[in-house]
């Protein structure tokens, strides 16, 4: 599951697609209704300074919703090809459960011998070793569920 919206859901996308369509064929109904009432008229001997005139400019205004459209609907499929080149975002990885056990204190091997004195002999890891030690409040609960490490890529999940 990715944490990116589809494109296919974005309500801006379509928005950008519906609005750029709608105006091409505006335009295009406009361009050519205005042609064809100018041509009709000027073939007939009919025309007046009107429909000649003020036709023209509505089919230059028609043009350029057709040219806007036209425009609109490259920008929609330009970000459809950008969006394609992007990367999914991987799943989110939930937090780990709290673990209600006994208190679990952890020190440093290459801590002062005073501060782990009473935690038992030194492991044999190395300096970047962990000594674990456990309350004495009693034996450890079991576990229900496994603690799985965030950064373990092939770790199982829940």
């Amino acid at each position: 599951m990715t944490s990116r919206a589809r494109l296919a859901r974005s309500i801006p996308f379509w928005i950008l697609v519906v609005g750029s369509l709608a105006t091409a064929i505006a335009g295009a109904v406009m361009l050519f209704d205005r042609l064809t009432v100018m041509a009709t008229a000027l073939a007939a001997g009919t025309a007046t300074g009107i429909e000649v005139y003020v036709g023209q400019v509505e089919a230059v205004v028609g043009g350029i919703l057709v040219g806007a459209g036209l425009v609109g609907l490259a920008l929609a499929l330009t970000v459809a090809s950008a969006r394609s080149l992007v990367p999914a975002a991987s799943a989110a990885v939930p937090a780990p459960e709290p673990f209600d056990g006994p208190a679990v204190h952890s020190t440093s091997a290459t801590a002062s011998p005073a501060s782990t004195a009473g935690s038992g002999p030194a492991p044999a890891g190395g300096p970047a070793a962990h000594v674990t030690t456990v309350d004495a409040a009693g034996p450890a609960p079991a576990l229900t569920k496994p603690r799985v490490d965030a950064s373990d890529p092939e770790a199982p999940r829940p």
